[in-house]
């Protein structure tokens, strides 16, 4: 865990979350890291305290599994994607062993 320590007593996790899903839902909330706009847009200006804050509050809004409607949504069509995904590959995968199986 990258954690840089803001005491000299407690370390805090002061990474980026942004998994590269940057997608804002109906309450301004970002899909992917579960960041506001604001947050998003200004985590560099951040001071390591309030990004450790943003982190921390994620953290337990998905620990308590209030991620919500979005986060469902989100996973249904993921879900979906993985499906298609994975007949295209069996369909490649039948492709390639007529090709080498004759």
């Amino acid at each position: 865990m990258n954690e840089i320590p803001v005491t000299g007593i407690s370390k805090k996790d002061t990474r980026n979350p942004c998994i590269g899903l940057c997608r804002f839902g109906g309450d301004g909330a970002c899909l992917g890291c579960h960041r506001s706009k604001a947050e998003v847009k200004g985590w560099k200006r951040l001071s390591d305290a309030a990004k450790a804050a943003v982190n921390d509050r994620i953290r337990q809004g998905i620990q308590a599994g209030s991620a919500g409607k979005g986060a469902s949504k989100r996973l249904r069509k993921l879900d979906r994607k993985i499906g298609k995904l994975e007949a295209k590959l069996a369909a490649l995968r039948a492709e390639r062993e007529r090709a080498a199986g004759g």
